[in-house]
């Protein structure tokens, strides 16, 4: 049935058909009902029927053979697997630890896996861009075979929705909307973001000190987990440790590191200073405090040349959380994933 879109009849009966395609309604490999059938079901001519067939022979998923039949394409070059788009957008994406699993999911899939992935990295100037990441979710409209998309951008309600129009299943990476709300059908996988600032907490506990700073990205678009923050502060309270924290503003991860390093005068000598979702030369290096007893923790995915105390990630059950998500054995609209996390100590 047609819905009440401003789209042209042709595009909309081209929805509908290839939701009935990824559906598996009509298989690959054999021929759709004959234009004049489809003209019937959808009450329109032949000439809207034909036009709407035009447009999924551009997106690959129909063809044309035996005397101009039209037949829906194969679906994988493997036989059963499932095409999953990985389709991530940002700034400096690189530092992301939700990208690094998935690209892990990638690049060390077994040879029997059931997915056969493809990606579309886009790196955004700035942390949110909404009409440069309209264009991609457009062109995600066109792609051919898909029977799943991972998105992972910082994306607000509206642009959740538009995402949900695509005709395949979608499931979201990252933190909630600033709303704290989720549209209706949408599921989101998000990291744990209390066990990486615990294991801060509790690195601190260990090696006895009486302050930790904790300095984050204070991102333009986004809402970080504020029971996170609490559970770290209730803890450091219990162990008689004082904490404070340091928002840093900034539209970039460059932008955000320049301010960052105007912090470094303000703290007190035998801190434990732990920085998340920031990247700054001279504090991986070592070099932002010269001389003053200040020690260093990186909660970021560090760089290749980073001299400070790291934090190491296991993302197996992130992974298992998305497979089973791709599956739909999880029916969850929002699914926590805890990550096993391991402080590294610096590198000498």
């Amino acid at each position: 049935m047609l819905s009440s879109s401003n789209l042209p009849h042709s595009a909309q009966v081209a929805k509908i058909l290839e939701r009935k395609i990824f559906l598996g309604e009509y298989p690959p490999n054999l021929p759709l009902p004959s234009t004049r059938q489809l003209a019937a079901e959808f009450g329109f001519s032949q000439r809207v029927i034909l036009s709407a067939i035009d447009r999924l022979e551009k997106k690959n998923l129909l063809v044309r053979q035996q005397r101009r039949r039209i037949f829906v394409k194969a679906r994988s070059a493997r036989d059963n697997a499932k095409e999953i788009l990985f389709f991530a957008f940002g700034n400096e994406l690189g530092a992301h630890g939700i990208y690094q699993a998935v690209n892990e999911m990638i690049l060390r899939s077994d040879p029997g896996c059931r997915y056969d992935f493809f990606s579309r990295i886009v790196s955004s100037a700035t942390a949110f861009d909404r009409d440069r990441l309209e264009r991609e979710i457009a062109r995600l409209d066109n792609l051919g075979f898909i029977d799943c998309a991972l998105i992972y951008s910082p994306l607000d309600e509206e642009m959740m929705r538009q995402c949900l129009a695509l005709p395949y299943q979608v499931i979201f990476l990252g933190e909630m909307p600033p709303s704290g709300k989720l549209p209706e059908k949408a599921q989101l996988i998000s990291p744990n973001s209390a066990g990486l600032l615990l294991t801060a907490a509790k690195y601190a506990a260990k090696k006895r000190y009486r302050n930790l700073v904790l300095a984050y990205w204070e991102l333009p678009f986004g809402n970080y987990d504020k029971n996170a923050f609490t559970e770290m502060r209730s803890y450091l309270d219990e162990k008689n440790i004082s904490l404070r924290f340091f928002p840093v503003m900034g539209n970039s991860v460059a932008e955000a590191a320049h301010n960052f390093a105007d912090i470094a005068a303000a703290l007190p000598e035998k801190t434990l200073f732990v920085a998340h979702n920031l990247h700054c030369a001279s504090f991986e290096s070592g070099e932002l405090f010269g001389t003053r007893k200040i020690d260093a923790l990186t909660l970021t995915i560090p760089q290749s040349n980073c001299r400070i105390r790291t934090v190491r990630r296991d993302y197996t059950k992130l992974k298992k959380a998305i497979v089973d998500t791709i599956e739909r054995k999880n029916h969850l609209q929002h699914i926590t994933a805890d990550y096993a996390f391991r402080v590294v100590e610096a590198q000498k």
